[in-house]
């Protein structure tokens, strides 16, 4: 099998879900080495190997056409939306759960553990359900905007697939999973705006005790977060990454805990230490640290793969193995 056909194969793969990759990536190399045979007796050549490519279509129509018979939006995208929603339905439950234990730990609920089950049960199925419904109208507007797009788009070239290990090539699963946290993200930033406060109670009837916040600061995390998930849905169905498409996305996500700090971290601590004096000396200084440890996290994660995009670029190989199991 050659360099090509695996380019090729690898590329398909990283738009199915891991549980049906393997399955589907040694059906489809069959299928591709049984038309190569039918086509050449011999070796046959990169020109050929490119023709019969051509034929089996872009890699993102290739694995879409495995859900032909189950996609919501459209064969294009329903991977991607396939993609989003798994995280959605992993991320979303366990945030609110652990919301709602938290704020009935601080206020210091007692006996009313049942009404607390019930209402988390509840707002896991509203949020849920209602991130979900968000998601479906993005990816089918998305969808609409693609078609557009799709009629200036340039014929898909299998010469001009990238290599398996090229740091470049955007990750599909980590930027589905950047999706369902930026639009969860931004819908309770949104919430929070408009209850007037920072609350851990999502009811919009209802939204409780509120925890003043310098709203200019919440506006400008708002910003932040739909900047990323903007940027997360303009590379879910890219080829590669550039060095200032991910220097960009470094950037926003260090403004963004500069942001969480002033409006969501200082505050929330704050009110922490205010309601309960003793924890001042274990909490006094906790929002500093955490936005201190993100703000390091980001960069040295990001910066990273930063130096490996960078060196890729100049010299054709990475600085080190870059190749993961996937």
């Amino acid at each position: 099998m050659t360099d090509l056909v695996e380019r090729y194969v690898h590329r398909v793969g990283r738009y199915l879900p891991p549980k049906e990759r393997a399955e589907i990536e040694a059906e489809l190399r069959s299928q591709i080495q049984d038309q190569l045979d039918d086509r050449s007796a011999e070796s046959p050549t990169p020109e050929e190997i490119a023709s019969v490519l051509r034929e089996f279509g872009h890699p993102y129509q290739m694995a879409a056409s495995y859900n032909r018979d189950r996609y919501l939006v459209g064969p294009d995208l329903y991977p991607y939306l396939m993609m989003v929603l798994w995280h959605v339905w992993v991320v979303v439950p366990t945030v609110v759960i652990f919301l709602n234990i938290f704020g009935a730990l601080v206020a210091a609920r007692q006996g009313m553990w049942l009404e607390l089950i019930l209402e988390t049960l509840f707002a896991v199925l509203q949020a849920t359900l209602s991130f979900s419904a968000v998601l479906v109208l993005l990816f089918a507007f998305i969808e609409r905007v693609k078609a557009e797009l799709e009629k200036e788009e340039e014929p898909f070239n299998p010469l001009e697939l990238s290599p398996v290990d090229d740091p470049s090539v955007v990750d599909r699963f980590e930027e589905a999973a950047g999706t369902a946290v930026s639009a969860f993200f931004s819908l309770v930033v949104i919430y929070w705006l408009y209850a007037g406060g920072l609350t851990l109670r999502f009811n919009l009837n209802d939204p409780g005790d509120l925890t003043p916040v310098p709203m200019s600061w919440l506006v400008l995390l708002l910003v932040s977060v739909i900047s990323q998930l903007v940027l997360h849905l303009f590379m879910l169905p890219r080829n590669r990454w550039s060095v200032g498409l991910w220097l960009m996305v470094m950037l926003l996500e260090v403004f963004g805990v500069i942001c969480l700090y002033f409006a969501v971290l200082a505050p929330a601590f704050d009110r922490l230490v205010t309601d309960n004096p003793a924890l001042a000396g274990a909490f006094g200084s906790a929002a500093e640290t955490i936005a201190i440890g993100l703000a390091l996290l980001t960069l040295v994660s990001k910066g990273i793969k930063l130096v490996r995009l960078w060196s890729y670029r100049n010299t054709g190989a990475p600085p080190f193995s870059t190749r993961t199991a996937e």
